[in-house]
C-alpha cells in the first residue's frame, strides 16, 4: 500500500483531446486522452480519486492495481469519447472486489451508468456493462452547482447540497454512513460548475482542508469574452488551474471557434483575473506535436505581460508569473 501524501498531488495519465494518438513526434507531451489522479490525505486508504476515463485510464488501472487500491471515486466532466472510452479496457472495470463510486452530469436524460450502458453493449463491445456492473455505484449531477462533494479518511464520501453546508457555518459536517460528524478541515471539499462546451461539462474545484490547497480542473471550456461571476468563484486563488487550451490563437479565430475549446491567451487572461499560482494547458489537440504544443506554451508566456497590463487596476492581485505556466503531460505528477 502506497502512503499518504503530505497535500494534494494530481498525476496527468491522459492530456490529450478528442482522439488518442501514438507517433515519434508526441513523445514528451503523449498521446492518451484525458484522465488525471488526484491524490490528498483526506481520501480513505487505498481509495484512488479519479477524473474522467479516457484512454489514460488504462495505465492508470494498473498503477492502481499495483498500489493495492481498495475503492475508486470517479468523476466525470462529460461523455464524449475521449473522456469515456477507458472505461472498457481499464483493469478496474473488471475487479469486482474494488467499488467504483461515479459522478457525473446528466445530459440528454443520460448519467453515468447509462452512457456505461450504451458504450459497453454489443455489437460495439464484447463484454455488455450487465456482466461487471455490480460493483458501480453511479450518481448523477443535475444540478451541479448546487452540490458539493466532501471526502473524509474515516467517513468516506458524502454528497451535500450546498446550502446545507453553508448553513453548517464551521460546525462538524454528517458524513459516515453511521452518523458521525467531522471538521471541514479535515475534509476534501469538491466544488462543481457547468463549463463553456456543446455538452453538459463540469468544471472541479478540490478544497484540501489540512492544507487549505486548491486545485481546479477547466477542460473542454471555450473562451468566454467576459468572466462570470460563478466561474471566477470556483477557480478564485486556486494553487493550480488546469485547463483546456487545445488550439493557437489563430486556429482558433479561422477554424475552430465554436468546437469548446480554449486558447493560451484566454487561459493567461483567465487565471491572472482569478489570482491563480499555476497555470496546466491540457486538452492537446491530436495532429498538434510537441514542438506545436511547446509554441503553445511560449505563446502562452509571451502574452503574459500584455494580459497584466490589460487587468482593471482594481482587479485581483497578480500571482501567476510566466515560469509557472506549463504544458500538461501524461504521467506528470504535481504537488501542491
Amino acid at each position: 500500500m502506497e502512503k499518504k501524501r503530505n497535500g494534494l498531488e494530481v498525476t496527468f495519465y491522459g492530456t490529450r483531446g478528442s482522439v488518442p494518438i501514438a507517433n515519434r513526434d508526441s513523445v514528451q507531451t503523449g498521446g492518451n486522452t484525458t484522465c488525471l489522479r488526484v491524490n490528498s490525505p483526506c481520501l480513505p486508504e487505498g481509495w484512488w480519486l479519479v477524473i474522467d476515463a479516457g484512454s489514460g485510464f488504462v495505465p492508470l488501472c494498473s498503477d492502481a492495481l499495483k498500489s493495492g487500491v481498495k475503492a475508486v471515486i470517479e468523476l466525470f466532466t462529460h461523455y464524449h469519447h475521449d473522456h469515456t472510452q477507458g472505461i472498457g479496457l481499464g483493469a478496474l472495470t473488471y475487479m469486482k472486489h474494488i467499488p467504483i463510486n461515479c459522478w457525473g452530469p446528466v445530459d440528454g436524460g443520460l448519467g453515468p451508468r447509462e452512457v456505461f450502458e450504451h458504450i459497453m453493449k454489443h455489437p460495439f463491445f464484447p463484454v455488455d456493462f450487465s456482466q461487471v456492473s455490480s460493483h458501480f455505484t453511479c450518481h448523477k449531477l443535475e444540478h451541479p452547482n448546487t452540490q458539493v462533494l466532501l471526502i473524509h479518511p474515516e467517513g468516506g464520501i458524502k454528497q451535500m447540497a450546498v446550502d446545507q453546508f453553508e448553513r453548517a457555518d464551521g460546525k462538524p459536517l454528517s458524513i459516515g454512513k453511521d452518523g458521525r460528524k467531522y471538521p471541514k478541515s479535515e475534509c476534501l471539499v469538491i466544488r462543481m460548475l457547468y463549463s463553456n462546451h456543446p455538452e453538459r461539462t463540469i468544471a472541479y474545484r478540490f478544497e484540501d482542508g489540512p492544507t487549505g490547497k486548491v486545485f481546479v480542473f477547466l477542460t473542454d471550456h471555450e473562451n468566454q469574452a467576459g468572466l462570470p461571476n460563478d466561474l471566477k468563484a470556483l477557480l478564485k486563488d486556486a494553487d493550480l488551474v488546469v485547463m483546456d487550451c487545445q488550439y493557437p490563437e489563430n486556429k482558433y479565430r479561422t477554424q475552430t471557434s465554436g468546437f469548446g475549446h480554449g486558447t493560451a491567451q484566454y487561459c493567461v487572461k483567465t487565471a491572472l483575473q482569478v489570482g491563480a499560482k499555476s497555470l496546466g494547458l491540457t486538452h492537446h489537440d491530436p495532429p498538434a506535436t510537441d514542438t506545436a504544443i511547446n509554441a503553445i506554451l511560449a505563446e502562452a508566456k509571451a502574452t503574459y505581460g500584455e494580459q497584466v497590463k490589460s487587468l482593471d487596476p482594481k482587479a485581483e492581485v497578480v500571482v501567476l508569473t510566466p515560469e509557472k505556466i506549463f504544458v500538461c503531460q501524461d504521467y506528470l505528477k504535481v504537488q501542491l
